[in-house]
């Protein structure tokens, strides 16, 4: 973890926090791909729960499929919650440490939605170079499944599928070494929650996960902290979340914003450093609250405001506040989907 998180940290150690914020929105692994996904029909039937996109915009992005499950002339609110995870720089640097974390991620993004950890099951999808006689390629698929199993083991849950490649080499160029896990459990489709923000006034927290020493997801405390968010979803607590991701927390602000072009007024400096903003930290997730929480596992870092803007505030050492950015969220927005815009166009009404 300490090499992706150095990445982000020499790319912006020179830049103030608004062209950390820009160039953050830029990454590949963050940039929107709206444009490519509404090429396809992303409904199921009448039974879609969430769209990709949320929000009276249909910008902010949607990190599980949920879909109601087919009961003929029936009704049922329960529906099956899906989502995945895998990031290619952790992968590239411990195929052992991207599994985890994988697996890490789609628990994640499960429990933001409003599904729960303990009846999770896993289905990886695995695509590595061509195996030689080099044992080091026999060694990359090998560390990833040990690192996959390790997490099965401490979360209790299990893997029922799944596929394999190992033909990701063309001339003398190897794919990164990929576990994919994709998570899959059924939920009360009335205990589903969206990532847009839903309104001005509401607390900002994160539910920030804290890796072991040896960069090894910490299981005990996710467990906790899932638990934490879960019950805080069903009792109404919660009413949006968004699991950290490629881009952290700054890309999970940004994104949740965009929906209902809801702002956020963050504090940075105390509690909550301005590092944090942009550190790779799978498992933390990003809360909207109605209520205020315990501040012994969700670490308060702002509120939502009606005006459409992110705004950081940086905190002194005699407990004063000073803004260091202001950014506008549409301007980011547009930011964050320039790029593949030009590829795939986007024609949503929101977007005109």
């Amino acid at each position: 973890m300490s090499h992706t998180c150095g990445r982000q940290n020499m790319r912006t150690i020179s830049m103030n926090i608004s062209e950390k914020f820009i160039a953050n929105l830029r990454e590949s692994n963050v940039q929107c791909q709206k444009g490519l996904i509404e090429m396809f029909d992303s409904t199921v039937g009448r039974s879609t729960v969430l769209m990709p996109f949320g929000g009276a915009t249909q910008r902010s992005e949607t990190q599980v499929s949920v879909q109601k499950l087919p009961v003929g002339n029936h009704y049922t609110d329960t529906a099956s919650m899906m989502a995945y995870g895998y990031n290619p720089d952790i992968s590239l640097w411990s195929p052992y440490h991207g599994a985890q974390y994988a697996v890490v991620e789609a628990i994640a993004k499960i429990v933001a939605a409003g599904g729960r950890r303990d009846n999770i099951r896993f289905s990886f999808q695995e695509y590595f170079e061509k195996m030689t006689d080099n044992p080091f390629s026999w060694g990359k698929p090998t560390a990833a499944l040990l690192g996959a199993l390790q997490m099965q083991h401490d979360f209790c849950l299990p893997a029922i599928g799944g596929k394999d490649s190992m033909s990701g080499t063309f001339g003398n160029i190897d794919v990164p070494p990929m576990l994919m896990a994709f998570g899959i459990t059924t939920v009360d489709a009335d205990n589903v929650i969206s990532t847009d923000l839903k309104r001005a006034g509401n607390r900002l927290y994160c539910v920030w996960h804290r890796h072991r020493s040896d960069y090894t997801p910490d299981v005990d405390e996710l467990k906790r902290n899932f638990d934490f968010v879960a019950d805080a979803i069903a009792s109404r607590r919660i009413v949006s979340a968004w699991a950290v991701g490629a881009g952290g927390v700054a890309e999970g602000i940004c994104k949740m914003a965009f929906g209902n072009r809801i702002g956020a007024d963050l504090t940075v400096g105390g509690s909550f450093s301005q590092e944090q903003l942009f550190a790779l930290s799978y498992g933390s997730i990003i809360v909207e609250a109605s209520e205020a929480l315990s501040p012994d596992i969700a670490i308060h870092i702002g509120y939502t405001t009606e005006d459409p803007y992110i705004t950081i505030r940086c905190e002194q050492p005699d407990g004063n506040t000073s803004i260091e950015a202001r950014m506008q969220v549409d301007e980011l927005y547009k930011v964050n989907t320039e790029r593949f815009a030009r590829i795939y166009p986007l024609t949503s009404d929101g977007d005109r």
